[in-house]
């Protein structure tokens, strides 16, 4: 058990400091969707939310491609989040057709990742398998009829593994350019558009209130 600070400890979690700069455990995130058999790259962190019918369900960015004087940013981790298109769970669906699998990994067992900052890259990273995220859907399971495809199918999937560390760790400091593309050789043949949240972990500087 954690011992109970006494006052002059506790000022370091005091958010009422003047002139005074805090630090928060954060994560900077984005959606984007890749379209069936069209996309070849996808950018991220370029349009906030308020902007092209973006909200807080789709990013937490308050400029485009850049944070806003005085936050700063340390980069840790980098997760991706896979949403196939297809149906979960439908039911008389043929128990072979695990649709969600396979578009999974026909878009992340090719393509690359790159994290661009000012006027060069910092990382360019692939297959796409590398960036699993830390959080994911769980308690499933399947039944089906294999000969009259009745009964109820459950195709859910997600990358699984180790979350990507940056290393060293990145500083994006106030308004500095940058972005994270995903990018592909050439256009993907998917059963379903899927979009796809790219999550930066780490901690956010700011002023104190």
């Amino acid at each position: 058990m954690r011992p109970i600070p006494n006052l002059g400890e506790l000022q370091q979690y005091n958010v009422n400091r003047p002139d005074q700069v805090e630090v928060i455990r954060s994560s900077l995130y984005d959606r984007a969707t890749y379209v069936d058999a069209v996309t070849t790259q996808l950018q991220f962190f370029q349009v906030p939310a308020g902007q092209s019918s973006k909200t807080l369900a789709d990013t937490n960015m308050e400029a485009a491609g850049t944070l806003p004087s005085p936050k700063s940013f340390l980069i840790e981790t980098i997760e991706l989040y896979f949403f196939p298109g297809n149906i979960i769970g439908g039911a008389g669906l043929a128990a072979t057709a695990a649709l969600n699998l396979d578009d999974l990994y026909d878009l992340t067992s090719v393509g690359w990742l790159e994290l661009f900052i000012g006027s060069k890259n910092y990382l360019q990273e692939g297959p796409l398998m590398k960036f699993p995220p830390s959080k994911g859907l769980g308690g499933l399971q399947s039944a089906a009829d294999t000969t009259a495809n009745t009964g109820v199918k459950v195709d859910y999937a997600s990358l699984v593994g180790a979350v990507f560390e940056v290393e060293p760790q990145i500083l994006l400091v106030p308004t500095q350019n940058f972005k994270v593309t995903l990018n592909w050789a050439a256009a993907v043949n998917i059963n379903a558009n899927c979009p796809i949240v790219c999550s930066l972990g780490g901690l956010l500087y700011r002023n104190s209130q």
